[in-house]
């Protein structure tokens, strides 16, 4: 998997970690990225992420989702 972690928290760290390798080894077609967000409900801050791509490609997808999702119902 690709990306570096920034997690302050060993347990979200290892938790995204199992996640991430379950959704590419068993869960995700062949030729597919995955982005994952963690974030608590309350406050701000503390939102992990892991990504399979690269940095650079999985913010140009996220943006890309942003764009066509920010005015849906």
């Amino acid at each position: 998997m690709s990306g570096v972690f920034y997690v302050r928290d060993e347990k979200a760290e290892e938790a995204l970690r199992k996640i991430g390798r379950k959704i590419k080894s068993e869960l995700l077609p062949e030729g597919y990225g995955f982005a994952l967000l963690v974030f608590p409900f309350e406050g701000k801050g503390g939102m992990f992420y892991m990504s399979s791509a690269e940095r650079k490609t999985m913010i140009e997808a996220m943006e890309e989702f942003i764009e066509n999702h920010k005015n849906a119902p």
